[in-house]
């Protein structure tokens, strides 16, 4: 029966040197076998893919998904067909009878199921790896790296490890002993593999008749490939000597070079390692051994979020969320972005509202239709506040004070997995192990108790926010996330459009919703056109706690002319039904305002008025600029005059109006609850994934 031979490479960026690879693989010598050629790429930025598809059309090439280089040779082994497979990387060229050389000696016996060339550097005849030795406490290196090639490297001889560069590999082994562990990503999964060999009675050797030659290029960074070796050392002792975990530690190169965050990553991982691969007795030995030593590296703080992590890691239970809303009690749009975000998130995880005053999360199903129910409630009361009777909490009354008074909620956010600071409390220092900070626009100074810094990531609602998120706190958002919108009406619902003009806006103590100016702008447009103050009306809706100077002023503004109507604290279904009769939508904050902490930094109730066929006219600044295109889904105004200008257009020309309303209602689907919730469940899987002991979605390092 003739041997056939599978021949797997894997190519990262490889265009440079894939051809002399593929050629030199072309003409090996085959009499006595058959060959089939498989190169997986590993997600290559470059045109390689391209080039070998167009100039190796006998070669098959198979696209790996994600970047990790066990996979991708894991791929390889589950489309190959050989008796035999060979394993190599593709910046190597081959000796015209490599293959014979490994072929003849993995065929002497048949527990002998590896057999690894022997590699040289290309550019000279020095030995890059004969085989793979244990230096000293589980740092491996390459027998002979960089010797010159004397006889002592010319005998066949059994290994204990082999470098996976280039190995043959008999397919009754790899039935037997199973997959690459793709846990190691890159480095160390060949150690691993070689130890699983000899575990099952497998040989290894070594063949000097087998030669290739290695142009040693690094497609990884040195950073990434210090790190992922430090990692996989640790990965390696808790999955096949456990009981040296503990005291492998202060070898470690993390240790060694106080690079705490990663090894405490890493040891999370080695220890969901030794719980896969070993007996009860033996992880509770490990967990007992480490308890003694965690505390010490990293703090007590921080070594019960380790062992919480290893509950999460381990699947012994639900990933424990806490959500903390100063302002839960209070109707706004910030408070309904983090809700909505709750429900989403609820039914993967365990989720504790954490707030100030007394409410019941069945509020918000009254106030924006959004069902909080299979989360819990925590009201933490803080005393500074409650002894001045202040009904929304202000962090600037304590820049003054000896102690941080929202420490207590820094001392609750230990009790979770992930913490999620939902609405600007910058004081708030999170302890739990990863921690989320939503910046709806970071309108306080760094100052006394700043602590955004410490968050491991920051949301931001839109691209105007991220801008100063880095102007004025110097720090990176790691997600821009719109809010989510989905104030849609049946079209059939929708009726007959009225003559009305509407804003929806919260009326803020302080006026930056600018509804005094509205009220002024539309008395105008009815002096300047009898026809409006028949015809056309305005109303202004908005949340209002229950003491508002600034509400009354506005109440009284109105009184001015009969066509204005104010509508306070209207539930989801009464705002709704005034967006299916609004033709056209104001929004005016920002207008005169120099200070960006006083522009809109998005604006959900323009893009809730387009998804209702109404037409915005908003002010030209902050997150508005995101949402309405001028002159095609709107108008986008910087004064009182163009406002009124803008508005007259629309009010007189019914072709333009129905033209942009449509124009609008297409433009509102880039903000949508889908899309808010693919993107959120895309960035909490990868913040689960490293809780549960996996990398970032790639490695950067």
């Amino acid at each position: 029966m003739e041997k056939l031979v599978s021949i797997i490479a894997v190519n990262y960026n490889g265009k440079d040197y894939i051809e002399d690879f593929c050629n030199s693989i072309l003409n090996t010598n085959i009499d006595d076998f058959t060959c089939e050629i498989i190169i997986v790429d590993n997600l290559s930025k470059d045109d390689s893919v391209n080039f070998l598809e167009a100039n190796y059309p006998k070669i098959k090439v198979i696209k790996n998904n994600i970047k990790n280089y066990a996979k991708a040779i894991n791929l390889g082994i589950k489309n190959a067909k050989g008796q035999y497979i060979a394993i190599l990387n593709s910046d190597i060229v081959v000796e015209n009878n490599w293959l014979k050389g490994l072929v003849d000696i993995i065929d002497q016996d048949e527990k002998i199921g590896v057999v690894q060339s022997k590699m040289l550097f290309s550019d000279e005849e020095m030995i890059e790896s004969a085989g793979v030795e244990d230096a000293e406490d589980f740092y491996f290196s390459d027998i002979g790296s960089c010797d010159r090639d004397f006889t002592k490297y010319n005998e066949i001889r059994e290994l204990d490890y082999f470098a996976s560069d280039s190995i043959l590999l008999k397919r009754k082994c790899v039935d037997e002993v199973g997959m690459f562990d793709e846990d190691f990503l890159m480095y160390m999964e060949d150690v691993d593999y070689s130890i699983r060999c000899k575990d099952l009675g497998w040989k290894i050797l070594y063949s000097p008749n087998s030669v290739v030659y290695c142009k040693y290029h690094s497609i990884t960074s040195s950073a990434t490939i210090k790190y992922l070796r430090s990692r996989n050392r640790l990965l390696l002792i808790g999955k096949h000597f456990p009981q040296k975990l503990a005291e492998s530690i202060e070898t470690s190169h993390f240790y060694i070079k106080r690079e705490h965050e990663s090894l405490y990553h890493s040891l999370i991982q080695a220890v969901k390692k030794v719980a896969e691969n070993n007996d009860t007795k033996t992880v509770n030995r490990t967990l007992k051994e480490l308890a003694d030593v965690i505390p010490e590296i990293f703090g007590a703080r921080k070594a019960i979020n380790f062992f919480s992590q290893l509950e999460v890691a381990l699947d012994l239970r639900k990933i424990r969320v806490g959500i903390y809303d100063h302002a839960f009690h209070f109707a706004g749009g910030g408070q309904r972005y983090v809700a909505e975000l709750a429900q989403i998130l609820q039914d993967r995880y365990d989720i504790t509202y954490i707030v100030n005053k007394d409410i019941s999360l069945e509020k918000y199903r009254e106030w924006f239709d959004i069902d909080l129910s299979k989360c819990k409630l925590k009201i933490i009361k803080i005393p500074f506040f409650e002894e001045r009777g202040i009904y929304i909490i202000d962090e600037c009354m304590i820049v003054h004070q000896n102690e941080n008074p929202f420490d207590v909620i820094k001392s609750e956010s230990i009790n979770y997995d992930i913490f999620i600071n939902a609405n600007m409390v910058t004081k708030v220092r999170p302890l739990s192990s990863l921690s989320v900070f939503i910046c709806h626009f970071p309108d306080k100074d760094i100052g006394r108790f700043f602590n955004v810094d410490k968050y491991d990531y920051v949301i931001t609602n839109s691209s105007y926010t991220t801008h100063w998120l880095k102007r004025k706190w110097g720090l990176d958002c790691t997600l821009r996330l719109y809010p989510p919108v989905n104030m849609f009406n049946n079209i059939s619902d929708l009726g007959e459009k009225e003559k009305m003009i509407l804003s929806v806006a919260r009326f803020e103590t302080g006026g930056s919703k600018k509804q005094l100016e509205m009220i002024d702008t539309f008395v105008d447009l009815c002096k300047k056109d009898k026809r409006i103050k028949k015809e056309w009306k305005l109303i202004l809706a908005g949340g209002t706690p229950k003491v508002n100077p600034y509400y009354d002023k506005v109440k009284q503004r109105a009184k001015r002319i009969s066509n204005i109507e104010i509508k306070a604290n209207l539930n989801n279904y009464e705002i709704k039904e005034l967006y299916s009769k609004a033709s056209i939508f104001w929004h005016a904050c920002g207008l005169d305002e120099n200070d960006p902490r006083l522009i809109e930094h998005f604006g959900m109730t323009t893009v809730e008025a387009m998804q209702n066929y109404c037409v915005p006219v908003v002010i030209d600044g902050g997150g508005q600029r995101e949402i309405v295109e001028h002159g095609i889904s709107g108008f986008r105004f910087t004064s009182k005059e163009e406002l009124k200008s803008y508005t007259l257009k629309l009010i007189n020309d019914d072709c333009l109006r129905e033209n942009m309303a449509k124009n609008a209602y297409n433009r509102s689907k880039k903000f949508t609850k889908e899309e808010f919730e693919k993107k959120a469940l895309e960035f909490f899987s990868d913040i689960e994934n490293r809780l549960r002991g996996g990398e970032p979605m790639e490695v950067n390092r």
